[in-house]
C-alpha cells in the first residue's frame, strides 16, 4: 500500500513537471513575442530623432521631377534590362 501510495505520489509529480514545461513552452513564446515587439518599439524611437538634410531633399525632389525613369511591366521585365548589360 505504501509502494502504491510512492507510485500514484511519482505519477502526479511527473504529471505537473509536464504541466510546468508547458507553461514555460508557452511563456518563452510570449517573452519572444515581447522582445520583438521591444525591438521594433525601439527602431521606431530611434528614427524620430533623425533628420533628413534640406540639400538631400531638394536632390531628390530634382531627380525626381527631372530624371529619366523606365517603367517595367514586372520583375521578368526589369531582370532582362539587367541581364543584357
Amino acid at each position: 500500500m505504501v509502494f502504491e501510495m510512492e507510485m500514484e505520489m511519482e505519477v502526479e509529480e511527473k504529471s505537473m513537471v509536464r504541466a510546468i514545461l508547458e507553461d514555460v513552452k508557452v511563456l518563452k513564446g510570449k517573452v519572444e513575442g515581447v522582445e520583438g515587439m521591444l525591438e521594433t518599439l525601439v527602431e521606431i524611437y530611434t528614427d524620430v530623432f533623425y533628420e533628413v538634410k534640406e540639400d538631400y531633399l531638394k536632390k531628390l525632389e530634382k531627380i525626381r521631377k527631372e530624371g529619366d525613369f523606365e517603367t517595367f511591366s514586372g520583375i521578368a521585365d526589369l531582370r532582362r534590362l539587367i541581364e543584357e548589360d
